[in-house]
């Protein structure tokens, strides 16, 4: 039993009063009729009753069941409240975590972009392995036995014609990385579940090393194995040196020596510098055409596989990627006004920013989060990339641009808004109906907002662009309505999602957990939490182990006898343990995908290299590879079976059907066992095999990568209002002169919602916390006196101090699992900023869920959405950029990667 304790007012007799309850009752499920042992403690009058009773009694009023269930959430909520702090508080003083398991946190966290990764290294060793295995046959047949060198001749050209076809993978990829458009299309589609196209920039960065680590090695291997010919007397070795495949290689690897250089130091090269360079890409592609198609295969003297085969379609579509970004989406629009702002010389040493606002084309549709490229022929011809500042509602494009260095195109922006000179010309004050060319938009959104409840949008430095973005989004659906119709919608919303979840929850569960349920020689199995993965635990069970916790933690507060505290401390880590199993759980699941696709590559290259070469030399299949497709086949499709019927919804679709592909594909394998068929497919069989191998991959894929709850939201929103409940607006800045800049325009927003709703409905739908963490005091005090009569500063939403994201989160967590009348949320915790930064976010999110896991509260979800660009810099005083929390953000590795910010050095 608990001791709930009541104000005056509340009972509506003595402060002394008190009542106890049995907390066995599940008021989660509102069970307001539920026997439970309550005693009512009124001066000499004890009563025992129900919920519904108990509501009654706090206010005789209480006539419907609206009502009943309010009293009773407040009823729950005020003991619940003290029993989730005490657990959280406790997790984090008792509770550590290892290295390991933050590593795993890690790929947890970044399981998306590591699927990619891990699927990107298993094709490109499959196709090195492939093409390898076809040269070392070949080379078998050429080489005689007791040849000089024989093993450098039999090993050596395999290493080098697998690496020549990995490379050609690596930029047969690039192109699609680099495909703004694409891109920015496919991340509002399904797709995106799968492919995280946030991060393609690190995708791209990340094929171009791999394609560079893989040139250098060949190199250091094929000059070694040159160099010991040639000295040994081999003339033909010799001449191999200035033949003219050589002579293209030399330059192919000249070229990309540059751009990866340049690519590297792009934060010490000057902007125009790199991005001209990184443009001899193209100039690689022309020379690799070029550097098979070479005199030896011209004169037919020797069949070459050609390199274009790779690269021509994505390379095509590039180009017409690229023309349709030219053709549909540039825009002529007209400046509507641009703000010049200039800090006092006290706070930032006169920094400036320009705030241009231009007329916003009908065509031009974008979300928070995205970006533009413009271009004012006054200035000059090239594009440069701006995060959008404005809402998608507005009828205006509006960008903050931080000015920087003599030589900018920001410079000649700002003598453009003030008619000063420009390295000795006079530039004309002529802003205002300007031609303007934008292209976009591009990019991704910060999420789909119509899928959460809540909020906590994170910006870091100029991150707060696409952050503002969002704010104002939030700010315009919430000032179309009227604050009580929009709370009683929001009551009668929450309601029906309560409904729909408590159905769900019915029928949720795996097919093997149905399967254990209807078994009655199963029930103590059950009972004993063997299969708890799969089975979701009881609400009755998930209250007494949080009730245990919170008993155990208070323990340890207070005993002082070492032999009770190891015992307690061990329940509570035993606890925890069980919270991170489906951790550990999801990053185990990631093999399966990987799995799946080094199948689906070794069967295309087993099926496929028993044909003749291009050198009419017959290739064989090795016994080892034929076991290891049989193998990592069966075990695939076993694993794939155990997932689908132990992990995925029995009361979906596609469960059903991957029971019946996986029972199927064991028939198939039998058939293709009796006639022998393995390792040599016809095309029919390779189509069968594919198309079920394809399958399993992609349903393996989406189950390690997917969210792990759905929200309800959007389907019962039938009224077509989609404004989030709560959206917590967070900024952290190092520069106190970039706040008294762009703060007066979130102040605007915040006072057009007060005076729409007035305070206290604002503050219950809108929260704003800016976090200035400048080392120069002076500047802060001169911050804090210029922005002393804002109301945002009253309200005391400025601080000068770092934010904890620990806190911050689970203070969040803790107000969402307190609110008895929205028990199913789901917040969207969107940052943009640093990796680092986004790290520490991520890790924080983690960590809660963890805590969150102990108490018990799984209706609340968080989805953690990340807009991370730019590395961790040192400070360099020649370098002309924007410095703000951990890290030093250079524009000139935007605009070819396609980021978004709103510097442009």
């Amino acid at each position: 039993q608990m001791e709930i304790h009541f104000d005056q007012e509340a009972i509506a007799t003595t402060a002394n009063d008190t009542i106890s309850f049995d907390s066995s009752v599940d008021y989660e499920e509102g069970q307001l009729d539920a026997p439970m042992q309550v005693v009512v403690q009124s001066g000499q009058k004890t009563t025992e009753t129900t919920p519904r009773t108990i509501c009654t009694f706090f206010d005789d009023k209480s006539a419907d069941s609206d009502t009943y269930t309010d009293s009773i959430n407040d009823f729950r909520g005020n003991f619940k409240s003290d029993q989730n702090c005490t657990v959280f508080n406790g997790a984090r003083e008792y509770i550590t975590f290892g290295r390991f398991f933050r590593g795993v946190t890690w790929i947890y966290a970044e399981r998306k972009i590591l699927v990619a990764f891990m699927a990107h290294f298993v094709c490109t060793m499959i196709i090195w392995v492939h093409f390898g295995t076809i040269k070392y046959q070949e080379q078998q047949q050429k080489v005689p036995e007791g040849a000089p060198f024989y093993w450098w001749k039999r090993l050596v050209p395999p290493l080098e014609f697998g690496s020549m076809h990995a490379i050609l993978f690596q930029m047969s990829l690039i192109p699609f990385t680099m495909s703004r458009l694409s891109i920015a299309n496919a991340s509002s589609m399904a797709l995106n579940n799968l492919i995280p196209f946030n991060r393609m920039i690190q995708f791209h960065i990340h094929l171009g090393y791999t394609m560079i680590g893989i040139i250098f090695f060949a190199t250091i291997i094929f000059f070694t194995f040159f160099g010991l010919l040639c000295s040994n007397g081999d003339q033909s070795f010799c001449d191999k040196f200035t033949s003219e495949i050589m002579i293209t290689g030399y330059v192919i690897l000249c070229l990309l020596m540059i751009v990866g250089a340049t690519s590297f130091f792009r934060d010490v090269v000057p902007y125009e510098i790199f991005f001209k360079l990184h443009h001899l890409v193209f100039v690689m592609y022309a020379v690799a055409i070029a550097h098979t198609f070479d005199d030896v295969h011209r004169l037919n003297e020797r069949v070459r596989s050609q390199n274009f085969k790779w690269f021509a379609a994505p390379l095509l579509y590039y180009f017409c990627d690229r023309a349709a970004m030219h053709i549909n989406h540039r825009y002529q629009t007209k400046v509507a006004t641009i703000t010049a702002v200039t800090s006092s010389d006290r706070i930032g040493k006169g920094a400036r920013l320009a705030i241009v606002k231009l007329h916003r084309p009908s065509l031009f549709m974008f979300e928070p989060g995205q970006y533009a490229l413009l271009k004012i022929p006054g200035i000059d011809a090239n594009w440069h990339p701006f995060s959008i500042a404005s809402g998608p509602e507005s009828d205006y494009l509006e960008f903050y641009i931080e000015v920087h260095g003599n030589e900018s195109w920001t410079n000649r922006l700002w003598c453009m808004i003030n008619g000063s000179s420009f390295s000795g010309h006079k530039m004309i004050k002529r802003y205002r109906g300007i031609t303007v060319e934008v292209k976009g938009p591009y990019g991704t959104p910060l999420g789909q907002t119509e899928d959460f409840s809540h909020s906590i949008a994170i910006g870091s430095g100029t991150g707060i662009v696409p952050i503002i973005s969002l704010f104002k989004k939030h700010i315009h659906s919430l000032v179309r309505l009227d604050p009580e119709i929009f709370f009683s919608e929001q009551k009668v919303r929450n309601r029906k999602i309560q409904d729909v979840y408590s159905t769900y929850e019915k029928n949720k569960g795996s097919i093997f957990s149905s399967f254990l349920h209807s078994c009655a020689k199963c029930r103590d199995l059950i009972k004993s939490q063997i299969f708890w993965q799969s089975l979701p635990e009881p609400r009755i069970k998930r209250q007494q182990r949080r009730q245990s916790i919170s008993q155990s933690i208070k323990i340890l507060n207070e005993i002082n006898d070492s032999t009770k505290f190891r015992t307690n401390l061990t329940g509570i880590k035993r606890a925890s343990m069980k919270a991170r199993l489906p951790i550990y759980g999801s990053a185990l699941l990631l093999i399966l995908p990987i799995l799946g696709v080094m199948m689906l590559g070794l069967t295309f290259s087993i099926n496929t290299i028993a044909n003749p070469n291009f050198n009419g030399i017959e290739i064989i299949v090795y016994d080892w590879q034929v076991v290891i497709l049989k193998s990592g086949t069966i075990i695939f499709q076993t694993l794939f079976l155990v997932v689908s019927t132990t992990v995925h919804n029995r009361a979906h679709f596609f469960t059903c059907v991957d029971v019946v592909i996986a029972i199927i594909s064991f028939f198939v394998d039998w058939y293709w066992f009796v006639e022998d068929l393995w390792g040599k497919f016809g095309s029919s069989e390779l189509t069968h095999f594919s198309l079920i191998i394809f399958y399993m991959t992609l349903r393996s894929w989406n189950t390690a990568v997917k969210a792990s709850d759905k929200s309800w939201r959007k389907d019962v929103s039938r009224d077509g209002i989609f404004a989030m409940d709560k959206l917590s607006f967070i900024w952290v800045t190092r520069s106190a002169h970039l706040v008294s800049k762009i703060l007066p325009d979130i102040v605007d927003l915040w006072d057009v919602l007060c005076r729409q709703w007035g305070e206290n409905y604002a503050r219950q739908v809108c929260g704003i916390s800016i976090y200035v963490t400048d080392t120069d005091k002076k500047a802060c005090s001169i911050l804090s006196m210029e922005m002393k009569k804002t109301s945002l500063y009253r309200d005391s939403a400025i601080k000068f101090q770092r934010p904890d994201f620990p806190k911050i989160i689970e203070e969040h967590t803790m107000e969402r699992v307190e609110d008895c009348r929205n028990p199913h949320s789901n917040t969207l915790l969107a940052f943009c900023g640093s990796p680092n930064l986004s790290s520490v976010v991520s890790e924080a999110k983690i960590i809660n869920d963890l805590s969150k896991f102990i108490t018990g509260n799984r209706l609340h979800q968080m989805q953690f959405v990340s807009e991370s660009y730019g590395t961790s810099k040192t400070e360099n005083k020649k370098q002309h950029a924007v410095k703000d929390n951990d890290r030093f953000l250079s524009s000139r590795s935007l605009e070819v990667y396609d980021f978004t910010t709103l510097t442009e050095a």
